[in-house]
């Protein structure tokens, strides 16, 4: 068994890079105070913060609990309170819901689970299934990324919160990277950053990534170190994505070339700051003509999924009353969806066809 290097006890942790090995003491160290840099080099916090702690239940949003908790008997000023949003994904998240509960009672820290049903009125497999009976051509991952920002927005601001802290790590991190690559998409990349958000939308709350710079590798030891680390249950939804993809195959050039990972985040970090210099990024933040939340177009993309779903319809006066130009949006949506459904039904009925002159 490895020793540490530093004390020469049985290591649990050993850094593919610098060869270093670490003891449940000293690795534990050091997860601190690489957390702590981050926090101090990019201002994530300041010393009178109410910090909303958005939590799923997984290893990396429970260690961040855990962790923030923990730093802040140092700083009293902070308030923390952890934010679940339960979309309603059965098999799935009721029991993220539970470990929340248990680990949160364990912690004496006050928390606050906002549900789909309750705020949309339906759950995300409702919602998948009302997106595939009228042919929407989004993954479930689409749905649940824009509500899920959405509410944890709207719930962080209703409780008083300042900011909202996220577990994302490292990989995290360099998989939306790489995914907004593939799409093309520098404007999502240039918000990237730990600290993301128009802060000077008087409706946005700020959101701030304490573990940037780490490993999901290091979040899965230390939830396992402070015995929270059951075994995590997988979104069923989530082999639907691009991202699944991605992150296998960042892992196996991290198993062949230890170190690309950090060499990646260098390179967001490169990026964000020519494209910021380029003013990309900094788009006018609207106020969605619809529900008033902050947006990057006049009506938010929570609303305009909410209306191609059909679970949100404006009547003809409500339409003419919005701004031209929120109304034209909503108008050329639709138009997209009516075309859309009618390719389908053309489709269905072809196919219909050859079935039936197959059949003789």
């Amino acid at each position: 068994m490895a020793k540490c290097s530093l004390c020469g006890r049985p290591a649990i942790y050993i850094s593919r890079i610098s060869g270093v090995a670490l003891c449940e003491k000293h690795f534990l160290e050091y997860f601190d105070r690489k957390v702590r840099r981050t926090i101090r080099k990019y201002k994530l916090f300041k010393p009178k913060d109410h910090i909303a702690v958005a939590v799923s239940g997984g290893k990396d949003s429970l260690s961040l609990l855990h962790y923030l908790h923990k730093l802040s008997r140092r700083v009293p000023g902070w308030k923390i309170t952890a934010l679940l949003v339960d979309e309603g994904i059965r098999g799935y998240r009721e029991y993220t819901v539970k470990r929340l509960e248990k680990v949160a009672s364990e912690l004496g820290v006050d928390y606050v689970v906002v549900r789909f049903k309750d705020e949309l009125g339906f759950t995300l497999d409702k919602i998948v299934k009302i997106a595939l009976e009228r042919g929407l051509p989004y993954k479930p991952c689409t749905f649940c990324g824009v509500f899920r920002r959405y509410l944890l927005n709207k719930k962080a601001r209703e409780i008083g919160a300042a900011v909202i802290a996220t577990g994302h790590n490292l990989d995290d991190i360099i998989q939306t990277y790489m995914m907004n690559i593939i799409d093309n998409d520098w404007t999502k990349i240039a918000r990237l950053g730990p600290v993301s958000g128009p802060a000077h939308h008087p409706r946005f709350v700020r959101k701030v990534k304490p573990f940037y710079e780490v490993l999901e590798k290091e979040t899965t030891i230390y939830a396992i170190l402070n015995g929270f680390y059951e075994g995590f249950e997988e979104c069923p939804y989530a082999r639907f994505g691009v991202r699944w993809t991605v992150r296998k195959m960042l892992n196996q050039l991290e198993e062949q070339y230890p170190g690309v990972k950090y060499s990646i985040l260098q390179s967001l970090l490169t990026a964000i700051d020519m494209l910021n210099k380029l003013g990309i990024g900094e788009g006018e933040v609207e106020t969605c003509a619809i529900c008033g939340e902050p947006s990057a177009h006049p009506v938010c993309r929570a609303c305009m999924l909410k209306i191609e779903l059909g679970i949100l319809e404006l009547s003809p006066e409500k339409l003419a009353q919005l701004p031209p130009s929120a109304r034209k949006m909503i108008e050329s949506s639709l138009k997209l969806y009516e075309r859309r459904n009618a390719q389908n039904k053309q489709t269905n009925k072809t196919s219909r066809g050859v079935d039936e002159a197959a059949s003789f």
